[in-house]
């Protein structure tokens, strides 16, 4: 098959990767995470501390849980709940990959972890991206095509009309010499 030529042990994470996240703040209200999440049209958010280092996760799954409504209606939650803070709705200690880490890595987190998406953090656990399954699908998929694409260019016969050119020139030549 096709997909030979793309081997997912060597691309890094760092192709796909969503640079730069969107994060919130552990102790920040579940208000502040909601309308994050709302305003940028993602369903999960990772949650720092104080200083910028990766301590859990928040999903739109975790927040309707804790909120009891979905995302478009988040706003409509009881003042209670939405100034709960973040730590109390988050996941704690998600599981996260460097950018070197390669998507047949991210793959088995998916799989294996059942999350939707996978925070990329630096040497410090700081985040530096984001992945979700739908953005590692997407990659696959675009890969699929682009070695279907070069199979289909390799077994491809080259064009007839080609071939009669190149054999017409070479007639042409010995007449075009002995008119000299």
């Amino acid at each position: 098959m096709a997909m030979r030529e793309v081997d997912l042990r060597r691309v890094p994470l760092s192709v796909v990767m969503t640079r730069g996240p969107a994060t919130v703040e552990e102790a920040a209200p579940v208000s502040d995470a909601a309308a994050e999440m709302a305003a940028g049209g993602f369903r999960h958010l990772p949650v720092v501390n104080g200083s910028g280092v990766l301590v859990g996760m928040i999903s739109e799954r975790d927040l309707r849980a804790l909120l009891g409504t979905d995302v478009a209606r988040f706003a409509e939650a009881t003042a209670d709940a939405l100034a709960e803070p973040v730590l109390e709705a988050m996941t704690p200690d998600p599981v996260s990959l460097p950018p070197t880490a390669t998507l047949a890595e991210a793959l088995e987190v998916f799989a294996d972890e059942r999350v939707g998406a996978i925070p990329v953090v630096d040497e410090a656990d700081r985040p530096v991206g984001i992945v979700s399954y739908v953005d590692l699908l997407g990659t696959i998929r675009e890969l699929s095509k682009l070695a279907a694409r070069k199979a289909a260019a390799a077994s491809a016969p080259a064009p007839a009309r080609r071939r009669g050119a190149l054999r017409s020139r070479r007639r042409s030549r010995p007449h075009a010499h002995a008119a000299h």
